[in-house]
């Protein structure tokens, strides 16, 4: 009997010392923190593809996560490269990753889309001072059609 509770005793310390030593691991390798460089990395990404930075920030935060969610620590891959490669994939859609992030990619649409309402509120005052110039012009030549006779 004693020697039992001392069998369990010593799996409960060795397993401690194994979480510990994990706890430790990561501590020393794992940063949730976007660094200066790869935040500015991911705001010309966004530009480029037409997405607001901080969905693409959302992503890349999820992704340094998951490389400690899923157990990814000493495989080969750094934590911040496994970000990146989920921030392209969210990008160009592959695995159909944007499935997993539907909150992002309802701001991405969002974004799409007053982007294109400012687009076309542009075009349309554009197109509302050229008819102004156009009726200032016609009447202007109206008034001297009527002084001319």
């Amino acid at each position: 009997m004693l020697k039992l509770q001392l069998d369990e005793l010593a799996r409960v310390i060795i397993e401690r010392v194994q979480v510990m030593e994990k706890e430790k691991y990561l501590a020393e390798t794992v940063s949730m923190w976007i660094d200066p460089d790869t935040d500015k990395q991911i705001d010309d990404r966004a530009e480029s593809v037409d997405m607001p930075p901080g969905s693409l920030a959302a992503v890349y935060r999820k992704g340094l996560a998951d490389w400690i969610e899923h157990n990814r620590y000493g495989k080969g891959k750094e934590q911040h490269m496994e970000a990146l490669n989920d921030v392209e994939s969210f990008i160009y859609n592959r695995h159909d990753i944007r499935s997993q992030f539907p909150v992002e990619w309802t701001r991405v649409k969002k974004f799409r889309l007053k982007k294109k309402q400012k687009e076309f509120r542009k075009m349309r005052e554009k197109q509302r001072k050229a008819m102004a110039r156009e009726e200032r012009r016609k009447q202007k030549a109206r008034a001297e059609a009527r002084e001319a006779d």
